[in-house]
C-alpha cells in the first residue's frame, strides 16, 4: 500500500501497488501523482504476546493483533 499526492487538485490517496512501483494516476484529475512518504504496520496483525517480554517467558510467542 503506497500513499500518493496529486499536486493540481491536492488529493492524497493510497494505492496498492508492487513493491518499487511508485506511479499512480489521480483518481480524480487522472494526471501523474508522486508518492509521499508514509508510515505503514509491517507486522500484517501480529504483534508479540506480553509473555515473550517476560525474563524466563516463551521468546517468540505472538498473538493476533486484529
Amino acid at each position: 500500500m503506497y500513499e500518493f499526492f496529486c499536486e493540481p487538485c491536492q488529493l492524497k490517496f493510497e494505492v496498492r501497488k508492487n513493491i518499487g512501483d511508485y506511479n499512480a494516476t489521480c483518481p480524480d484529475c487522472g494526471k501523474q501523482a508522486k508518492k509521499i512518504m508514509s508510515l505503514n504496520n509491517s507486522t500484517f496483525g501480529w504483534t508479540l504476546s506480553e509473555a515473550s517480554h517476560e525474563r524466563f517467558g516463551p521468546k517468540d510467542e505472538i498473538v493476533r493483533d486484529v
